[in-house]
């Protein structure tokens, strides 16, 4: 429902996610990417103040 919250995971194996910066796009409709979030906190336009996003390096995983 529109207003809920949700999680997104990206995990990697073989290589250490600490080597490498994170970022999470948008796919828009008509297959365009648009850029949402950084792992340093740096949210892409009309998105600051609605994501949080976490880097676990021990489990290898980004949580958005």
């Amino acid at each position: 429902r529109e207003g809920d919250g949700v999680t997104f995971q990206c995990s990697m194996s073989g290589v250490s996610m600490s080597r490498y910066y994170m970022f999470w796009y948008r796919q828009g409709p008509r297959g365009s990417l648009d850029w949402i979030f950084w792992e340093g906190d740096a949210c892409g336009e009309g998105f600051q103040d609605r994501l949080k996003g976490t880097v676990e390096s021990s489990q290898n995983r980004f949580t958005l």
